[in-house]
């Protein structure tokens, strides 16, 4: 049986680096749009969505899914650099759920009564793509 490599260290995320990473993202976004020279009222025109979206997603107060992203690098002629800053703030955002999954792991296996433990470990690890 070959040995298990000892699992790489993750460097921790915070919701405040996901916060900041996403307030980032939004800059970029605006920076793009005025550098193309549309307004916001525009852009939601092209990207299918309000313009208040567009303003929140700017600021970093709203989360918008990929496709956005892509409507947006396609509208502004942004070459996929919108798509792959989003990516790396996605990136971030699942980490910190997986920290927090892991987290809730640790704190059930210290339990002392397994029998409800046993059942919310299983849902946990199941979510995180272990299998029984």
């Amino acid at each position: 049986m070959a040995a298990l490599a000892a699992p790489q260290r993750l460097e921790a995320v915070t919701p405040e680096v996901v916060a900041d990473s996403r307030r980032v993202l939004g800059r970029a976004l605006a920076e793009s749009r005025r550098s193309a020279g549309v307004t916001q009222e525009r852009l939601a025109l092209l990207v299918r969505r309000s313009r208040s979206s567009i303003a929140n997603v700017e600021v970093g107060r709203q989360i918008a899914p990929r496709e956005f992203w892509m409507a947006c690098d396609v509208a502004l002629g942004c070459e996929g650099a919108l798509l792959a800053a989003w990516g790396r703030t996605d990136a971030l955002a699942r980490r910190l759920r997986e920290q927090k999954k892991e987290a809730q792991i640790r704190y059930l296996l210290a339990q002392p009564s397994p029998g409800c433990v046993c059942r919310e470990l299983h849902r946990l690890l199941a979510e995180s793509g272990w299998s029984s």
